[in-house]
């Protein structure tokens, strides 16, 4: 029996003659699934790291900050407030509607969000280029040998998906707030894909027991295809993917198969169907279709097309040399093939189009080659929705390359892997390593510059300096910051650049304000109203310089304006509350409050002032209510202390009036008229 074990024994050790030898660690971590989704997570989590406090900017105010639908979950859900807001992008909105519900507009938990978004998008990447090699195609034409160092197949997922998550040109998907619509869509575009190719192997492997799971997989994919239409029209493409997925790595499709993709084909009807309004003529529709499937009409779709030629060409610079990144380009518009910039570009991607029809035609015997020219088809189908014909007032933005850039990555990957393979375990850790390392530092120090909305915005206004919005916008954190002198000389740039900027007249007419030149604040505010009398803003401001000169029915009249503009505008209601309730008027500021904190639930200034309303017009546990919920949103307002110790000080009960004015004085230990109130509460009860 011992002869029989040690003969069993030498064996296993002939068998593994790796048994008792230190593996290296990028041989360990290639054979572990979960330690490279591991890895992917560190990196992209590093990366974005410093991101969680990084302020709402742009296009944040209007989908999000002063966003009204968002702020009421249960109106937004059961109402259908939400689906009539926007029903193309109604999961995008959903999602901020959850975030405002869960944390209000503390902008660490959007953050935290998008950042959850690009590591499962990551992670979904890693995923598709590990399936792709257990595709009918790859089996069929054979993989390159491993060399001396790490198999291809173990290698292309994990670089496609490290270059994904740490390259920088994806920070304005993911820094940028309201780009998450773009991650989203991503990560459903994505996830469709996967359990798509989930199916198709099941079925492909014949697996009789398994014939639920796959049915499941095919459903999951028609869903995560709904929820990406639903999210963004950049999914439009979808079908389209799947369908040379298909053609690429699975063959011509029978009739049979055919009919398995009719359901995901007919997504395509998705976004087009959202677009128009039902129930009218198809003439009406057509033209509606038309207006919808442009953005501006300031650029012709010829030139929008022509500039989009070399829009396309920055992107792949950015892709290649992440440097000189903008939130604000000034990039101009062409009109016509023969500008240089323009025929150079549309040579080189028509050369790039002409590469991927040659790796597909050469890739029978080598199928990492199958793989780059379906990346380089990805790349041009996923960009065609904003870089085709479709005008878009800003006609580069680099947020719309990150669905486009999964494709490129896939290119890297196939053309990187066989040769990494040649080297040692070592070596091919090391270049890898250094590639991410660079990308992620890069990446890091990109979103430094996002870290505040000075910063964001001078860095703009350095790479734009001849383009108005990134001054105005400087300006405008400059204002938030109490820098009102250098916001003044910004707005002063932005006016000479463009001369009717409606918002950089507001913003000079505020930036006076705030240094007590009430009277050239108004003139500001006038002319911007002329330049755009349906302003709400600017009325809103007007408002607000009229009543601190005391002329109050003007101010009435401003926000009754700035409300027929937007009748849910939560900042002119409660103003228009506090103006009723200066001139006696309970009845009519309790109203005007109360729609206040109707249209935005997390406004503790509105049940402040709602609370306190009622408090004083014999409604106190109501009164209390809604202070107690202002208190809760604002615990560091002494305000809303105060307003609770006068409506307990009304009511006789001064002990608790005492405690609420203690709490305001704590708060705020040199307001004269807290210590005030805290003394009488006291003489008052003994």
């Amino acid at each position: 029996m011992g002869k029989e074990r040690a003969a069993r024994q030498e064996t296993r050790q002939k068998e593994s003659p790796a048994a008792g030898v230190r593996r290296p660690p990028f041989e360990i971590l290639g054979n572990s699934t979960w330690l490279q989704l591991a890895l992917i997570a560190l990196v992209g989590l590093l990366a974005y790291s410093n991101t969680f406090h990084a302020p709402f900017v742009i296009d944040d105010e209007g989908s999000i900050t002063e966003n009204p639908v968002i702020k009421n979950l249960a109106s937004f859900l059961f109402d259908g407030t939400g689906y009539r807001y926007n029903p193309r992008r109604f999961i995008g909105y959903l999602t901020f509607a959850l975030n405002y519900s869960a944390g209000g507009l503390e902008v660490t938990g959007y953050h935290i969000v998008n950042t959850a978004v690009h590591l499962l998008n990551g992670a979904l990447v890693f995923l598709l280029v590990r399936l792709t090699q257990q595709t009918p195609f790859f089996k069929t034409a054979g993989a390159e040998d491993a060399g001396r160092g790490i198999h291809p197949g173990t290698l292309a997922p994990l670089i496609a998906a490290l270059l994904f998550v740490a390259h920088p040109i994806q920070t304005q998907a993911i820094t940028y707030v309201v780009q998450r619509f773009a991650s989203l869509a991503t990560l459903f575009y994505l996830a469709s894909l996967t359990c798509y190719i989930a199916a198709r192997l099941r079925q492909e492997s014949g697996a009789g027991v398994a014939r639920g799971r796959t049915v499941a997989c095919y459903l999951a994919a028609l869903l995560c295809a709904l929820l990406a239409m639903k999210t963004k029209e950049i999914a439009f493409t979808l079908p389209l993917t799947v369908v040379l997925y298909e053609i690429s790595f699975f063959g011509i499709p029978s009739r049979k198969r055919l009919l398995l993709l009719l359901p995901l084909a007919a997504t395509l009807l998705v976004v087009p169907l959202g677009l128009m309004q039902s129930g009218r003529p198809i003439g009406e529709l057509l033209g509606e279709m038309d207006r919808l499937a442009r953005e501006t009409t300031s650029i012709s779709r010829g030139d929008y097309l022509l500039t989009q030629f070399s829009v396309i060409t920055t992107y792949l610079r950015l892709l290649l040399i992440p440097v000189g990144q903008n939130l604000d380009y000034d990039y101009p518009v062409f009109h016509t093939l023969f500008a240089p910039r323009v025929f150079f570009s549309f040579l080189l991607l028509l050369a790039l189009a002409g590469t991927g029809v040659y790796l597909y035609r050469r890739s029978s015997r080598a199928p990492w080659q199958r793989l780059a020219g379906f990346g380089i088809f990805w790349f041009f189908i996923t960009l065609s929705v904003e870089s085709s014909v479709i005008p878009i007032r800003d006609v580069i933005f680099e947020h719309r390359v990150y669905l486009p850039s999964v494709g490129i990555f896939f290119v890297a990957a196939a053309f990187a892997a066989p040769l990494l393979a040649r080297l040692s375990h070592r070596s091919a850790a090391a270049a890898v390593g250094i590639v991410v390392l660079v990308l992620a530092v890069s990446t890091w120090q990109r979103n430094l510059v996002w870290g505040s909305a000075v910063s964001l915005w001078r860095d703009c206004a350095e790479k734009a300096p001849g383009k108005a919005r990134p001054h105005n916008n400087l300006a405008i954190a400059l204002l938030a910051a109490g820098r009102n002198d250098e916001a003044a000389s910004e707005l002063k740039t932005a006016l000479k650049l463009d001369p009717g900027n409606v918002e950089a007249l507001r913003n000079l007419g505020a930036a006076y304000e705030k240094t007590g030149g009430v009277e050239q604040a108004i003139t500001q505010y006038r002319a911007a109203l002329q330049g755009n009398p349906e302003n709400k803003y600017a009325h809103y401001n007007l408002a607000v310089a009229y009543s601190k000169q005391g002329k109050t029915d003007q101010a009435l009249s401003e926000l009754q304006l700035a409300l027929k503009v937007d009748p849910e505008y939560p900042d002119a209601h409660n103003n228009l509350g506090v103006l009723y309730a200066n001139q006696g008027l309970m009845k009519e500021a309790i109203a005007e409050f109360s729609l206040a904190v109707k249209y935005d639930p997390r406004s503790a200034e509105g049940h402040k002032n709602l609370g306190f309303a009622l408090g004083m017009n014999g409604k106190q546990e109501e009164g209390m209510a809604e202070l107690r919920t202002a208190a809760d949103l604002q615990p560091e307002n002494p305000e809303i202390y105060n307003s609770m110790g006068i409506i307990y000080a009304n009511q006789g009960r001064f002990r608790d009036a005492v405690s609420a004015f203690e709490k305001a004085v704590q708060l705020s230990p040199q307001e004269q008229k807290y210590l005030n109130n805290l003394y009488h509460a006291k003489a008052q009860g003994g």
